[in-house]
């Protein structure tokens, strides 16, 4: 073999080395993530469709999902209802907890999937406590369900939709950053 045959192998070699090496960590990254993991804050809107009729929803809290795929969140709900078992117009605020969350990745479609939990809300605050008092658990273990997809520049934003039963309702999360400090800045070493 002459010296340019061995050049131009040797360089083949180096070149199919260095495609692979660098294709590598792209696609392991991607799909990792594209995981939910970590703290999301959330905010939350739509309309809830009840036996007492229907009423607008806002809610806003965090969710922290674990690496096993579980979840789990707080939030803070407002329910207004125009008329409350024909009693009257009311609103409510009310501490949500969601819990035993399933996170199920959909297998087709990148970065998208569906979670199942419970939640359970008691009533922090009333506009009426003769009609529903402060203390009162309004739903308890109650099944939900919303479709997300990941995205954002660095997949730091979870587009939520409901797909619970007699619900309308759609929000946006956002992955909250361990590294920021309270003035926003990032903590970062001086090699970065």
């Amino acid at each position: 073999m002459n010296i340019s045959t061995r050049l131009y192998l040797g360089y083949l070699g180096l070149f199919f080395s260095a495609l692979s090496l660098n294709s590598l960590p792209v696609s392991a990254d991607m799909n990792r993530a594209c995981r939910l993991d970590g703290s999301y804050g959330y905010l939350y809107n739509g309309t809830s469709y009840m036996p007492t009729g229907t009423l607008s929803l806002t809610e806003t809290g965090i969710l922290s999902a674990g690496n096993s795929g579980n979840l789990g969140g707080e939030g803070i709900l407002v329910f207004q209802f125009s008329n409350f078992s024909g009693k009257g117009p009311l609103w409510l605020l009310l501490r949500e907890v969601q819990s035993g969350g399933v996170v199920t990745p959909d297998t087709n479609i990148p970065c998208a999937g569906v979670i199942n939990f419970v939640a359970t809300a008691t009533v922090i605050k009333t506009s009426n406590p003769a009609i529903v008092p402060e203390g009162t658990v309004l739903f308890a273990n109650s099944p939900r369900s919303i479709a997300y997809t990941i995205s954002g520049s660095k997949n730091e934003v979870v587009d939520i939709i409901s797909t619970s039963p007699g619900t309308v309702a759609s929000g946006v999360a956002h992955k909250q950053d361990k590294n920021k400090s309270k003035n926003g800045d990032s903590n970062r070493s001086e090699n970065d």
